[in-house]
Parts: structure tokens; C-alpha cells; sequence
């Protein structure tokens, strides 16, 4: 258990810092946002907002899952921001999958935080439920953010998140192992991979291990393989035209072949199987490269990398875009001092200060050739294919519906208690329901 320490953040006035940071330290899932009021009509310019008036501005985050990490965010990022005015921020910190509920219960109690960090892919849902406030129209105007990644923070023609810390989901192979093996080159189709993964795989080692990013991350991008989306640019049901199921056809297989093994599935905080030496290739975030690094693994001559292939000869390989977004809250009692706090965030070096903390693509992706994060061979990669990167998770309203059911219904399939059609037919439904709903 980390200790329950406080170093007091000289952000303004001590009495307010000491109240701000409480909740930014702690890391328990139990501290709470600071209540906010209705939204007060935006000043003319929200550029220099900070500079006028004071008061805690509240965030609530998964971003951040340690103490440590959270610490250094606040020391240098948070500061360079609030440590030039009498505003402070107070964040709760929770976990990706509590992140939901918090917000919809703070949305209906009318204390949503000021600042939100949602996924990336959840704007759709959160805007459904009128949780967030459209963001000025110049805010990107000088900063570059990479293009490539705002499409889905964009509802109606209104900019509703900022795309923040991102990641590019690419499979990782041990390039010694399938040199050994007579292997000379990644796989061309999914049918390949399936092939190689069989011949690799052996006693207590996976040839393809689909697991590691989680098994819904490992769908999604294989539904882009197939040439799917979860839901279409409209938010509309995607995955049921027929790749949801292939997808997950293609997962049974390989559980069937013994290729892949959920039971092998390392605990909470140990290393990918892949780091560990018991897999051969593996689907992969920015953030494995430091397992990697750690384990001897991160040079040319053990590790490459590929997009997820096709289902099939000449079709397009797929990567996943997954992230964390920054938005304001209809709730917020501060909203222009918010604007101008995500505007720093994408800044330089506040956003440069992020990526390599969690590690993760800044969305300025130019950034990423000057950052620590330059020499991440797993985050080159995926900008290298990020024209393959159209699959990602959510976009749509019915995503904090379905979102918590989808990997019991994959899960049921892999372990031989119902179909794929009858898992995707499931999900189909919870979809239409969550539509139907309103």
C-alpha cells in the first residue's frame, strides 16, 4: 500500500493548495470533485481567463494510474498552469473501468468536475447525456494537433475534447525467435499469423498471444481487420455486418489450436507474456515498450513490428486508436479558465512532460521526434501505419451501455458456451436498446 503522504504543491494561497492536492495525492478511488455550480456566461476571451478572479477548478482522471505518476503530474504539469494564479485544481483519480459511473453520477448529482478525461472514442455517449460543453472554435488554431485524431471529437461540427495522450495498437514479434523457426517475414493475411502462431507455439509458449492489451482491444482491432468498424462515422451499429463475428471466429481458432491460452493471462502489474519470453508475437500499445526495454527486448534484433494483417489477400491491415481525450463539463463554474487549461496542456512541454510519463503518443505528433518518447520503437510504428489506425472503441452514444458487457459475451464464445453470431447478436441488442432508450 503507498503511504499516505501529502508534499504540499505551492499552487496560490497554502490553505488552498493543501485542499487541492489532498485529493490529487491520494489516489483513492473514494475522493470526491469539488462541487460546481451552473456555467456562467463565457467571458469575451477565455485566452488569459486565469488571470482574472480565483477558485478550485476540479478533474477527474484515469490517466494516471500510481500515486508516483500522479505526483509528477502535478509537480510539472499542474503547476506551470496554476502556479501563476490564484486558481487551483483538485483531481480524483480512478480507474479506467469505475471512470464511467463516477461521471454519470456527478453529472446527475450536478457536481461533474470541471475537467474530464474520458477514452478516447466516449464523446458520443458523454454528449448524449449533455455532460460536456462545446469548446472554443480557436482553441486548436496553434497548436498542430495531429488531424488524424480529431474526427471522432468532433460532434455536428462542434469540437466537444481535445485529443490528449494517444496510443496505436501494432503487433510485436520476436524477430529471433521466427528467424529460428525458418520465419523471414510478418504475415500477410490473419490466415498466415494463424499458421505461424501454430508452428511457433509450444509448451508453456504462445505463438500469438491476443490477451495482453485486453481481449476487447484485440477484438476491435481484428474487426478492422476484417474491414469493420464498431460503429459507422455516424454512430450508427457497425460490428454486426458479419466482421464482429469473423473477429471472433478468428480468437476462437486460436484458443481451439492451443495457440493461445486465456488461463496463461499474467496477474495485474506483471509483464506481458511476450516480455516474459512466453510468446512469439503479440498485439501491443506504446506503453509495453518500457516491459520490453526492461526485459532486453527492445532492439532491432529481437523485436519488429506490423499492423494487425487483413482477413483477407488485399484487404487493408487495421490498427487501433485508443487515448485519453481532455473536455470541459457543462457543470463548470470555470469553464473559460478550463479552455485555457486544456489549451497549456497541449502545449509543448506540459503535453511532451505526459506522453512520457504514461508513455503515450502526444497528439502533436511532431513532438514525438524531440520527446523521451523518440526512440519508442512501439509508438514509430503506429505513426508509421496510422493510415491503417480507422478502428477504434466507442464512438457512439450506446458505448457506456454496451461497453461493460462486451467482454463476458466474448469471453462466453471463447470459452465454448455460445457462438460467435449468437455474442455478436447479444451486443447487437444492448445496442439497439441503449439507441432505443434515448
Amino acid at each position: 500500500m503507498r503511504p499516505q503522504r501529502r508534499k504540499l504543491l505551492r499552487i496560490g494561497a497554502a490553505a488552498l493548495a493543501a485542499a487541492a492536492l489532498s485529493a490529487c495525492r491520494d489516489g483513492n478511488d473514494d475522493s470526491r470533485p469539488t462541487a460546481t455550480g451552473a456555467s456562467p456566461s463565457a467571458s469575451p476571451d477565455w485566452h488569459d481567463a486565469k488571470s482574472t478572479g480565483s477558485g478550485t477548478l476540479s478533474m477527474l482522471s484515469a490517466l494516471l494510474g500510481t500515486g508516483e505518476l500522479q505526483d509528477r503530474y502535478a509537480n510539472n504539469v499542474l503547476t506551470g498552469f496554476f502556479g501563476t494564479s490564484a486558481y487551483q485544481m483538485a483531481t480524483t483519480y480512478t480507474t479506467s473501468d469505475k471512470l464511467p459511473d463516477k461521471i454519470l453520477t456527478a453529472l446527475t448529482g450536478g457536481i461533474l468536475a470541471d475537467v474530464l478525461m474520458p477514452e478516447y472514442g466516449w464523446l458520443h455517449a458523454l454528449r448524449r447525456r449533455n455532460a460536456l460543453e462545446p469548446l472554443p472554435a480557436d482553441l486548436l488554431a496553434d497548436l498542430g494537433v495531429d488531424e488524424r485524431f480529431l474526427p471522432s471529437c468532433r460532434i455536428d461540427d462542434e469540437l466537444f475534447g481535445v485529443p490528449y495522450a494517444m496510443d496505436l495498437q501494432v503487433v510485436g514479434y520476436r524477430v529471433d525467435l521466427l528467424t529460428q523457426a525458418g520465419i523471414t517475414e510478418p504475415p500477410k493475411t490473419l490466415d498466415e499469423l494463424r499458421e505461424m502462431a501454430k508452428q511457433l507455439n509450444g509448451e508453456g509458449f504462445s505463438g500469438f498471444d491476443p490477451f495482453g492489451p485486453g481481449l476487447v482491444r484485440t477484438w476491435a482491432n481484428l474487426v478492422g481487420a476484417y474491414g469493420g468498424r464498431l460503429f459507422t462515422e455516424e454512430g450508427d451499429l457497425g460490428f454486426n455486418d458479419g466482421t464482429g463475428a469473423k473477429a471472433l471466429d478468428f480468437l476462437a481458432g486460436l484458443v481451439n489450436d492451443g495457440t493461445a491460452d486465456p488461463s496463461s493471462v499474467p496477474g495485474t502489474g506483471e509483464p506481458r507474456l511476450i516480455a516474459q519470453g512466453r510468446a512469439a508475437m503479440a498485439p501491443m500499445g506504446t506503453a509495453t515498450w518500457d516491459e520490453l526495454n526492461g526485459a532486453g527486448l527492445g532492439d532491432e534484433a529481437h523485436m519488429a513490428f506490423f499492423p494487425m494483417p487483413p482477413g483477407d489477400a488485399g484487404g487493408e491491415p487495421s490498427i487501433l486508436r485508443t487515448g485519453t481525450v481532455l473536455s470541459v463539463s457543462r457543470q463548470s463554474r470555470y469553464q473559460d479558465v478550463a479552455f485555457q487549461f486544456l489549451h497549456y496542456c497541449l502545449e509543448d512541454q506540459p503535453l511532451s512532460t505526459t506522453a512520457a510519463m504514461i508513455p503515450a503518443i502526444p497528439s502533436r505528433t511532431g513532438l514525438l521526434v524531440t520527446s523521451e518518447l523518440s526512440s519508442n520503437r512501439i509508438a514509430n510504428a503506429g505513426l508509421a501505419s496510422i493510415d491503417h489506425a480507422g478502428v477504434m472503441l466507442g464512438g457512439s452514444d450506446a458505448w457506456l451501455d454496451l461497453r461493460p458487457v462486451v467482454e463476458g459475451q466474448l469471453r462466453m464464445t471463447l470459452e465454448g458456451k455460445q457462438s460467435a453470431d449468437a455474442a455478436i447478436g447479444n451486443l447487437a441488442r444492448v445496442v439497439t436498446d441503449s439507441k432505443n432508450a434515448g
